[in-house]
Order: structure tokens, then sequence, then C-alpha cells
């Protein structure tokens, strides 16, 4: 038989293990509860599509204003004054490189022409008289350096005979010795006077010199009376008629005689924005059109970017040259630039819904472990239904494909990958509500 002792023991044991049983089955509910409770919860979070942020190359097209140019433009005035005698072009003609358009007649100048080129004639003759002069004085100087050596050779004869007693008297030894000092006085005096003569010479070559580049200089201005084309252009302006004084001083009203623009080569000068200068290169061809030819392209060839900024415009003006061989295009016509911009490296890109702003910014909703965060960014150029920013993100990391102001930071959401036709809808639909 049992004990008392044994009887306690085995009944405490008994409801211990019923306890036991009792709590592990109130934990397993417990479990099971709060299971169901967290999956009504996530039934409850609102699905958010996403997008992964993509790492691209820019490659945007952008329509530009644009102005044609004439390639060269010169307004041609007159260098001397006078009347116009002669044109032979009026507005509109086509003129070729060297083509004589206007003679201008200036009798004063003529006069002038005449009056140099006598006193060219005058300073020659004198040149040629100081010539001669000096080679008549140099030949003196032969003829009385000639004397001089034979009267010094006499003289040495005389010396040497005079040391026999009795054979010369001692005069003739002098006489012949001032012979001899009067010889050299008359060729250093003809010397002093060809050194005179050549420098009477050198100073009427000056004076030739000088005569005849002050003629030279009145027959380039007598040039100047017959105006020829600079280039092969169009004559786009005529201010003068046979008859009209020409004036070459502004206050006296001095316009240009003819206006001449080369036209085969036009400038499309184009105003391109600061976001859109990078990737621009010499050689680039872009399309463009004008209101003249609806419907027809025509492509200029970039050849002189600026390579800096306008202040005020924020703006780098760039020339692309446009060969105009049918001579349709005219100077002065505004274009539509079809410009193409892209970018030296690769740049992040989320759909074009993705992106919004408000006045606390603009701003992306970037969703990790199924929490809202909102990401400031700042918006680039558009490519295609895709938006260039730049911000706290990383490529690969998911965004809302449509922003709002209603995810905001913390928010707890399901997530889904956005399919092609969600990112579409969201395309139209951000089209639809800008418009």
């Amino acid at each position: 038989m049992l004990s008392k002792t044994n009887v306690k023991t085995i009944l405490w044991l008994n409801v211990m293990v019923a306890l036991l049983l009792s709590s592990c089955g109130n934990k397993t509910f417990s479990s099971h509860s709060t299971q169901e409770t967290n999956k009504k919860q996530q039934a409850n979070l609102p699905t958010v599509p996403v997008v992964k942020v993509q790492s691209l190359r820019l490659e945007s097209k952008l329509i530009l204003p644009g102005e044609l140019l004439a390639y060269q433009d010169v307004s041609i005035h007159a260098k001397v004054e006078g009347y116009i005698k002669w044109i032979g072009v009026d507005r509109g003609s086509i003129v070729k490189t060297g083509q004589k358009m206007i003679t201008i007649f200036c009798p004063e100048l003529n006069e002038k022409a005449k009056e140099g080129a006598a006193k060219l004639a005058s300073a020659e003759s004198s040149y040629r008289r100081a010539q001669a002069n000096e080679e008549s004085i140099k030949s003196k100087l032969v003829e009385a350096q000639a004397r001089l050596d034979a009267d010094s050779l006499t003289l040495t004869r005389l010396q040497e005979a005079v040391k026999t007693p009795g054979a010369i008297a001692q005069n003739e030894v002098d006489i012949q010795f001032k012979t001899v000092e009067s010889d050299k006085a008359r060729v250093s005096s003809i010397q002093q006077e060809i050194a005179a003569a050549t420098s009477l010479v050198t100073a009427e070559k000056h004076n030739v010199k000088a005569a005849s580049e002050v003629l030279n200089a009145l027959y380039d201005m007598t040039s100047y009376l017959t105006v020829e084309a600079p280039f092969d252009g169009v004559i786009t302006e005529r201010n003068v008629h046979v008859g009209s004084i020409v004036a070459i001083d502004a206050a006296r009203g001095a316009l240009p005689l003819v206006r001449i623009q080369e036209e085969d080569i036009l400038r499309l000068v184009v105003a391109v924005p600061e976001a859109a200068v990078s990737g621009t290169k010499i050689g680039q061809q872009f399309k463009f059109s004008v209101p003249a030819f609806m419907g027809r392209k025509f492509t200029g060839i970039v050849a002189r970017p600026a390579y800096a900024l306008n202040d005020a415009t924020r703006t780098m003006p760039v020339e692309l040259n446009v060969f105009n061989k049918e001579g349709i295009l005219e100077p002065g016509m505004f274009a539509d630039v079809y410009w193409i911009v892209t970018r030296p490296i690769n740049t992040l890109f989320v759909p074009t819904s993705a992106v919004t702003a408000d006045l606390k910014g603009t701003f992306v909703i970037r969703i990790k472990d199924n929490t809202a965060e909102r990401i400031k960014v700042q918006r680039g150029l558009g490519m295609k239904n895709l938006m260039e920013v730049s911000g706290d993100l990383q490529e690969g990391d998911f965004v809302a494909l449509k922003a709002t102001d209603e995810l905001s930071t913390g928010t707890n959401v399901n997530i889904k990958l956005a399919d092609q036709t969600d990112i579409e809808n969201s395309g139209k639909h951000s089209a639809a509500g800008g418009e």
C-alpha cells in the first residue's frame, strides 16, 4: 500500500503536468492568433507598383529656336570721295569675286596722281644728276691720284740724285717736294667732294623713294575708284545711283554703297540651354526645319561652339554650317532645330510619373523593406517616358511608379513590380494630368 507521502507526491505531479499542458495550449493559441492578426494587417496594407532605378546613357531630343545668317555679310563703303559714274548691280544681283560693280569719278584724285608722277620724274632727274656729278668727281680723283703718284716718284729720284755732288741743285728737290704736297692736298680735296656728292646721291635716292611711295599711294587711291565684289554673293542692299555724291564721313551721311551677302553657305545660330550643352562636338549633324518649307528637313553641321555660356540667358551660342547650294534658304529665316542631347556618362532614370513636386520640393518615393521613404531629387532631361534624376538614389533601388503625398516617409506598403502596361498607363495619366 502506498503511504500518504507517496500519494501526495503523485497528486502534485499530476497537477504540475496539467498546468504545463494548459500553458502550452495557451501559447499555441496565442501564436496562432498573432499570425492571423499579422496576416489581416498585411492584407489591409496598400499595394504599390514599383520600378527599379535605371542607369542609362541620355539621348534626349529638344526643339530649339535658331536663326539663319549669311556666312559673310559685308557693307561696301567708299574709300574716296567723288560721285557715282557707273553702277552695274542692283538688289538681288548675283556677283562673283572680283566682279566690277561700281565706278567712282574723282577728278581731284586724278590731278593729284599726275602731280605725284611729275614730282617722281623730277626727283629721278635730280638723282641721276647727283650720280653723274659723283662719277665726274671720282674721275678727277683718279687723275689727281695719278699725278700725285708721278710727282712722288720724281721726288724720290731727285732725292737720290742730290746725294751725288754736282748732279742737281737742291732747289729742284725743294720745288718737287712742294709739288707733291700740292698734289696730296688736291687729292684730299677731291675725296671730300666725293663724300659730299655721295651724300647728295643718297639724299636724292631717298627723295625718289618718297615720291614713288606717294605716287603709289595715289595710284592705290585711284584703284578704289573701281569697286569690286570681295566674294561670291548676292547684293541685298543698294543705296546709290549714277550721279550720287559719295561721302566717306559718317557725319555727312556715309551710307554703304551696296551690301553683299554670301549665301552658298549659311550660319545657323542656336542658343543651347545650359542643361543641354554636354556632348556638343564639332562635326555633329542636326536636322532643322523652316516655316517657308513645311514638312521638309534640312541639315546643319556643328562648326563653331562658343564654349562659354551667356551670363544673361544661361545658353551657349552654337553655329552650324548649312550648305545652301540650291539657294532656297535665305538669311534671316527662323528655324526649329531638332537638337539631340547626350551625356558623356550614364545617369539615373525613373518613369516620369515617379517624380512629382510640392511646396517642399521635387521627390520620388523609394520603397525599402516594404517601407516608403521620400527622397529629394533634381530633375534632368526626359528620354521617352523616363525622367533623368539625381539625388540619394542608386541603380536598382525600388521607387513607386507614381509618386504621391499620401506615401509619407515610414508608411508600410505591399509592393508589386510594375509591368509595361502599368508604366504606359501611368505615363498617359501623367500626360493627361499635365494638360
